[in-house]
């Protein structure tokens, strides 16, 4: 069997396990075997490690062993039934689909930049592209440390002024002048047609401001992926512009302005993501509101300790991995509610 598969099933069984935790591959919690210490509550002995692409369950309190097959026997038989068969429309060669980040919806690696419709396509075709500029420059060392999915590369420009490029091509609102460098990545946005309505210019250095945001029509409003996705399948809305390249057929939505959801998605399936900010009033608030206006929401489970996906995948979380932890926790109408209120103590 798939090590994705494995993973997938000890994803499925985390809400279960006390003090479960995961960290760059290794999947932690406390023995629901032999109860793990039972002077100490906090104690986590029990681990699944992976050997040659099999995990396998150890405790270090009684020594336990077990496949992940095994585990799930033993600790949920019901979840053991449906990974069995899994197993074996892998054997017989019937789908595994879901072990690569894109799936059917992987994005081929064009050797040139995208060509941009409408007329609001000059400003782009200055720049370059990412995957145009060496391993070396500076732009491409900064994707690669936030680790952006490499197929997203050709979408994304670099900037060496991003101000002045800005004030360029939207004067009346780019007015003052600055002095010095401005390195930008930046993210064109564009509609389900390919026209291009606005881009956000990302600075990558700590002393710059952090973001340019520029709208050639007002009413489009600040909305990244929607020429990308496809609205006969679910679609994620995230708050962040990365954060939505990890995770396939995802937007990203300014402010999480539920308006412009409504706007470009009237009829859509979507699932609202926000980020894993408990304490936060205001984050518990936009997921209150997302829910009474009929949405789907994701409820991050309290193992995870990372505020978003990015720093999700930076931590060394699988991207599907992290999907299929956002496709278990979300809910909808008074189930919602009560996992929200349960998310925010």
């Amino acid at each position: 069997m798939s090590e994705w598969l494995q993973r997938k099933y000890i994803l499925l069984l985390s809400n279960t396990l006390d003090k479960f935790k995961e960290k760059n591959g290794t999947f932690n919690c406390r023995c629901p075997i032999c109860g793990d210490s039972q002077k100490n509550k906090h104690k986590a002995r029990g681990y699944f490690l992976s050997k040659r692409g099999e995990y396998k369950f150890f405790c270090h309190n009684c020594g336990a062993t077990r496949t992940v097959e095994n585990f799930l026997k033993e600790i949920a038989p019901n979840l053991a039934q449906e990974y069995k068969l899994e197993v074996l429309k892998e054997k017989t060669n019937f789908s595994e689909q879901s072990t690569a980040l894109y799936g059917d919806s992987m994005p081929d690696l064009p050797s040139s930049k995208p060509s941009f419709g409408g007329i609001n396509k000059k400003p782009f075709k200055e720049l370059k592209a990412i995957s145009q500029l060496s391993h070396t420059h500076p732009a491409h060392i900064y994707i690669k440390s936030r680790m952006i999915p490499s197929p997203i590369h050709y979408k994304l420009y670099y900037v060496e002024n991003g101000y002045e490029w800005a004030k360029k091509w939207l004067p009346e609102k780019f007015q003052s002048t600055f002095k010095g460098k401005d390195p930008r990545i930046v993210m064109p946005m564009c509609d389900s047609k390919g026209m291009c309505f606005g881009g956000v210019a990302r600075g990558i250095l700590p002393t710059q401001h952090r973001y340019l945001k520029m709208l050639w029509t007002e009413d489009s409003g600040f909305v990244y992926g929607l020429d990308t996705v496809d609205t006969s399948k679910t679609i994620y809305v995230f708050e962040g512009q990365f954060d939505s390249m990890f995770i396939p057929n995802s937007i990203a939505v300014g402010s999480m302005h539920f308006d412009l959801i409504k706007k470009h998605l009237p009829d859509q399936d979507v699932v609202i993501v926000l980020d894993n900010e408990p304490r936060s009033p205001g984050t518990v608030s936009q997921l209150n509101k997302a829910v009474d206006k009929g949405y789907r929401v994701c409820v991050w489970p309290s193992h995870i300790e990372q505020k978003d996906v990015n720093d999700m995948v930076l931590s060394g979380m699988e991207p599907a991995d992290i999907k299929l932890i956002i496709d278990t926790n979300t809910h909808s109408n008074l189930k919602a509610k009560l996992a929200i209120a349960a998310w925010k103590k």
